[in-house]
């Protein structure tokens, strides 16, 4: 059976079809904890994230119950968090920082749910998201479509590209 591509793991984990968490999927995470860029649509992302927080969660809640000293329950702050990430329309741009401590969280809370989730929900509770760019075809008869189209040309090698410009002094 070939092995299914990044993109395809994704979109199945996002969709339900997958459940576990794989080391594919978890390079996706090592990415933009690495990079703070992700090449991926961020709806699949975010069920990736949602899961491995609810996992990370788990675990640590599963060792130290300290949660319920400051008033409220783990589940209904677990919700709180999944609530605050689903909100987002594009990455926030602290996608990079959450990543790291998804995947590392023991380097700086060593056993604590209470610090662990507090980390989680400040990294959640920004406005600002990721700006989604996307360059527009040129207009035709502009400057960047003659640019391009020198560009083209010269890269084909159809035009010279040592031949010496024509500079006024």
């Amino acid at each position: 059976m070939a092995e299914m591509s990044i993109e395809e793991a994704l979109a199945g984990f996002a969709n339900g079809s997958e459940k576990n968490i794989t080391p594919q999927l978890l390079e996706v995470l090592k990415e933009m904890a690495t990079t703070g860029q992700s090449r991926y649509e961020w709806a699949h992302l975010k069920a990736l994230i949602a899961a491995k927080m609810q996992q990370v969660c788990a675990e640590y809640y599963e060792v130290t119950k300290d949660l319920e000293a400051t008033g409220e329950a783990y589940e209904v702050v677990l919700k709180r968090l999944l609530t605050l990430l689903a909100e987002f329309p594009n990455p926030p741009f602290t996608t990079q920082r959450l990543c790291e401590l998804l995947l590392d969280p023991h380097r700086i809370y060593a056993s604590s749910t209470r610090k662990l989730m507090n980390a989680l929900e400040k990294l959640l509770t920004v406005s600002s998201t990721v700006p989604i760019m996307s360059i527009a075809p040129p207009k035709p008869g502009s400057y960047q479509a003659v640019a391009e189209y020198d560009l083209g040309k010269l890269a084909a090698g159809e035009i010279d590209g040592a031949a010496p410009m024509d500079v006024e002094t």
